[in-house]
């Protein structure tokens, strides 16, 4: 089966290529934005929305924030002034590097997955769900025993060393496996209070830590299972989508607050309460969409200051550095700390005082990849190194679902081994790789370990038998 390129596809390419010839750099902005969103709620129910969902939120924060500091939140304004928020490079410095970068990224990781052997989308994909029902049915309470085992792993990870505290983490996103496995287990008995209550578990967490970046972004990587096979209206989708949008915009309006009172560990009320009144009293505020109110989020999620930092650093006060930093970073992820005891640490606090010159304590935030790529190798050296890093992604991404046509259990493992790449634009290079990586390892050790897990049999050491006579079912298409 030949795969046809999508007209989102050729939409990506024409944007690039524009990118790198004109100045229409708003225009082109908003036109790959907008081309996301639809593709997004157009892939919805039809297949996985992760790589879209990953592009968009790259292409919100990187693009179209930028844009909203360069036309309201400039040197003009009085709170971008005081507060020292403007972006710290003219526009066309900016967007002639971030443009094409952001628009190779979004053209090379959303390319159409997919070959005669698997696919993210269609009859494949809608086989492979349905094999993986059939092998859940058994071993009814394997998704309940994930569930638990990750809740568990979450607290003992609380009280670990912050060195081991990810190994133990991972167990907990494992947990979200399980969420899927329970999901798809329809006849499972009390199944909905296993969701309910596992939800309601994510959501107070959140609220107690005032940490929302689990319970946000692993939500994106669960979304598209739940549309799966569903027929809905673009509209609905729409709406729904807009909701969401909303809630993380309210949510992120509030968050300084509720953290200003409850981190201090004096405060001795109910944090849910606490949260509720907050996010109504900013509800029933008349003024808390206008752009002074927009400020904070928009201080918050404009990945652009970060990146227009490093241009303002690079070349001017530092020459760029030819990669030597970010191969060191992206070597580190390949070797465990057991052999390289001083490897470079992945964050924000290392990343932002190199590359932006600005220390920081108290606060987390990072440069990005895009940051780390132009203080490389500069504006065009950042477009072909942000193509690299959209294309393993990518093919990270289509060996999972070429894996998942032997193992069908794999695919509900994608939250575990993306979850973290769901907000690639705010992070560095090193996390990607060692996210993606460590999850990759984690998940192939359960499964040599535990093939049951993932349906599998262990019939002597070393091998794992998946029984193929019990997946042979007839395929449901997926709406198209």
């Amino acid at each position: 089966m030949k795969r046809r390129i999508s007209t989102y596809s050729v939409i990506h390419a024409i944007i690039f290529l524009l990118s790198m010839v004109t100045d229409w750099y708003s225009t082109l902005a908003v036109c790959l934005v907008v081309c996301l969103v639809v593709q997004v709620l157009d892939r919805l129910g039809k297949g996985i929305v992760l790589r879209e969902i990953v592009a968009l939120h790259m292409g919100f924060v990187c693009l179209i924030m930028p844009l909203i500091g360069y036309s309201v939140f400039n040197r003009a304004n009085k709170l971008a002034r005081i507060f020292i928020k403007y972006m710290r490079v003219p526009d066309h410095v900016y967007f002639s590097c971030a443009l094409p970068a952001i628009a190779g990224f979004v053209l090379f990781l959303c390319w159409p997955v997919g070959t005669s052997a698997y696919d993210d989308r269609g009859p494949f994909l809608q086989r492979a769900i349905d094999r993986a029902q059939t092998v859940l049915q058994r071993s009814p309470k394997l998704g309940i025993y994930l569930l638990m085992g990750g809740t568990v792993m979450f607290w003992i990870a609380k009280m670990l060393p912050e060195a081991v505290q990810f190994a133990f983490l991972l167990f907990f996103f494992g947990s979200f496996a399980g969420f899927l496995y329970v999901w798809y287990q329809k006849g499972l008995r009390f199944r909905r209070y296993y969701l309910y209550g596992f939800g309601a578990f994510i959501v107070l967490t959140a609220i107690s830590n005032g940490m929302f970046t689990v319970a946000a972004y692993m939500s994106l990587t669960l979304f598209s299972f739940f549309f799966l096979g569903k027929r809905s209206s673009l509209f609905k989708k729409m709406v729904l989508f807009c909701l969401g949008v909303f809630i993380l915009l309210l949510v992120q309006s509030i968050k300084p607050t509720y953290r200003v009172l409850t981190w201090g560990g004096n405060y001795e009320g109910n944090k849910a309460v606490l949260f509720v009144s907050l996010m109504a009293n900013k509800l029933s505020d008349p003024n808390w969409m206008s752009a002074d109110a927009f400020f904070p989020i928009y201080t918050r999620i404009n990945q652009g200051y970060n990146i227009s930092l490093v241009m303002q650093r690079f070349p001017e006060k530092i020459a760029f550095d030819g990669g030597s930093r970010l191969f060191l970073n992206v070597a580190s992820s390949l070797v465990p700390r057991v052999f390289w005891p001083d490897k470079p640490e992945a964050g924000g606090k290392i990343n932002m005082q190199y590359y932006a010159g600005l220390s920081i304590s108290g606060w987390s935030t990072n440069v990005g990849p895009l940051g780390e790529a132009y203080a490389s190798f500069g504006p065009r050296g950042a477009v072909v190194f942000m193509i690299l890093l959209a294309v393993f992604i990518r093919f990270s991404y289509s060996l999972l679902f070429k894996l998942s046509a032997r193992i069908p259990l794999l695919l509900f493992w994608i939250p575990v081994m993306f979850y973290q790449t769901t907000y690639a634009g705010e992070t560095d290079t090193l996390q990607i790789f060692n996210s993606i990586l460590k999850s990759a390892l984690f998940i192939w050790l359960l499964y040599r370990q535990w093939p049951r897990w993932f349906g599998g049999e262990k019939k002597r050491p070393g091998v794992v038998i998946i029984p193929e006579q019990e997946l042979d079912i007839p395929i449901t298409p997926l709406p198209e």
